[in-house]
């Protein structure tokens, strides 16, 4: 019994694979992937990127992780947030402090200074989501939002949202109108095609840049390495 309570509190930065495999294949595919967003900024100007997905499951937030660390380690000061007030993930992953985080920034019950923790990669700081409200879409589409998120990018170079599905709720689609950019993550072998169109249809139509996927659980073939994630 004790074993299993370990493990169920044991942090789950294995899969932080930029942070603790910065040398594989997988992590050079993130860097790739920064690499391209900058260049797309010196003309587009962009700070704040939305990550969601088709459907649960497709491993967004772990995407939305390890690439605010590639961010990072290019020595950009970098948030990562925590923008499903529904099913919170990144505190998984990042389990240094807990904070009132975002929620408590909304509801003005902390500061920037408090609600904001530093990770152990050098420039990269974490705004968890916060105890989950009872009306998310509500508070997302809040014009509170809007001025923490206009706040945060002074004091920012980039912002990494990770936010809930976008065919689930509403939420996605709405903050994908109020961030400079949005991302879809597809996981291969399980987003049907077609939902992963509609995904794809909206934030184009949503968003003030789609920049396009992020192809989950694809076969490395350097090192026959799977990546795969459930969050």
């Amino acid at each position: 019994m004790k074993k299993r309570k370990s493990k169920q509190v044991q942090r789950e930065d294995h899969k932080l694979i930029v942070q603790n495999r910065p040398l594989s294949p997988l992590s050079e595919q993130f860097r790739m992937i920064v690499e391209n967003i900058e260049l797309m900024s010196i003309d587009q100007g962009i700070k704040s990127i939305m990550i969601t997905s088709a459907d649960p499951s497709s491993g967004k937030s772990i995407i939305s992780s390890n690439l605010a660390i590639a961010f990072a380690q290019k020595g950009k000061k970098t948030l990562l947030i925590d923008a499903d007030l529904r099913k919170p993930t990144i505190h998984k992953y990042f389990r240094k402090n807990i904070s009132l985080g975002l929620m408590g920034l909304i509801k003005k019950d902390t500061t920037f200074e408090s609600a904001i923790i530093e990770s152990d990669t050098a420039n990269l700081s974490v705004l968890q989501a916060g105890l989950i409200p009872l009306n998310p879409a509500t508070i997302i589409a809040s014009e509170r939002l809007k001025t923490i998120l206009a706040d945060l990018e002074e004091k920012f170079d980039h912002i990494i949202m990770d936010t809930p599905p976008i065919l689930a709720v509403a939420d996605a689609q709405i903050l994908s109108g109020i961030t400079d950019a949005s991302v879809l993550v597809i996981r291969n072998d399980y987003t049907v095609t077609e939902r992963a169109r509609k995904a794809s249809s909206r934030l184009e139509q949503s968003s003030k840049l789609f920049l396009g996927a992020i192809f989950n659980n694809q076969k490395q073939k350097l090192d026959h390495y799977y990546y795969q994630d459930d969050k």
